[in-house]
């Protein structure tokens, strides 16, 4: 059984950690039947892909969802995603790494690029992305001595516009002591999951009482924090049933499991499937 594809950056473009395109560039010369942008692969950098004109579908992380005209989807690193084979639309993606985003974002801690559950999506986008995305693009592909400077400045016009018709869509109107509390807790639980499945653990890293986090949570997600914490670890756990050979003692050994069978009936209580059929039904 073959380990999922792992996409890196382009190596000579590393460097500078930065490029757009638009998808008919994208997709020239290629057999989408075959090839593996239409097959699932996890990425090791980020996107951001707009839809001008659409109407076709995307896989991430195991979810189908809809895209349509005017529609955004941002990608985080170690997210798994495939295109359609239809490439039923128009529009532009936009790749860049870590680096890029750490030397040329205003924010990055709280940006829409912070995904924990699901992909950041901006449907039916109110402002006209179309002519930034052009200009954009076409100073990417200029000599300017200030390139990095003015794609920089486009780059964060994007973002930080797209974060704010995103909020509006999704009608977040939670105070800011709230968010970043959440987004603290996405951090940690980023890199203590596999350490602790506790509630109060987090709570008291958090410097916050258990109570409190549930409160934060259920505003923000309409979920409880033990909810978030659980499925956080499923789709960790997915996200390594299809990226690695390696057997399913070690991945639970991993995740935080000392029994292989414990893990087992974890993740079958949650998706109704075994990891071993989960694994097979997804390569």
């Amino acid at each position: 059984m073959k380990d999922l594809l792992e996409v890196e950056f382009l190596q000579k473009l590393k460097e500078y950690g930065f490029e757009i395109l638009t998808f008919k560039q994208l997709f020239k010369n290629i057999d989408l039947e075959n090839h593996f942008m239409s097959k699932a692969h996890r990425i090791k950098f980020y996107h951001i892909l707009y839809f001008s004109k659409a109407l076709d579908y995307h896989f991430i992380d195991f979810k189908k969802y809809n895209v349509k005209d005017n529609c955004m989807i941002f990608l985080s690193k170690e997210q798994i995603h495939s295109f359609s084979k239809t490439t039923n639309y128009e529009g532009y993606i936009i790749l860049f790494t870590d680096e890029f985003l750490k030397r040329n974002f205003l924010s990055l801690n709280d940006s829409i690029f912070n995904i924990l559950l699901k992909p950041s999506i901006l449907y039916d986008c109110k402002t006209d992305y179309k002519p930034i995305f052009k200009q954009l693009h076409d100073d990417y592909k200029s000599q300017y001595i200030c390139k990095e400077k003015i794609n920089s400045t486009l780059f964060n016009y994007i973002v930080l516009k797209a974060s704010e018709d995103f909020n509006k869509q999704n009608k977040n109107t939670i105070n800011d002591k709230y968010l970043k509390t959440f987004q603290d807790f996405k951090s940690i639980l980023h890199e203590n999951y596999y350490k602790n499945r506790n509630v109060t653990y987090y709570s008291n890293l958090l410097n916050i009482s258990s109570k409190h986090l549930n409160t934060i949570c259920k505003q923000i997600t309409n979920q409880t924090a033990k909810q978030i914490i659980i499925s956080y670890i499923i789709l960790e756990a997915k996200r390594r049933l299809v990226s690695i050979n390696s057997p399913i003692k070690q991945i639970s050994y991993e995740l935080g499991f000392i029994e292989t069978t414990n893990f087992i009936k974890f993740f079958k209580k949650y998706t109704n499937i075994s990891p071993s059929k989960f694994k097979e039904k997804n390569l």
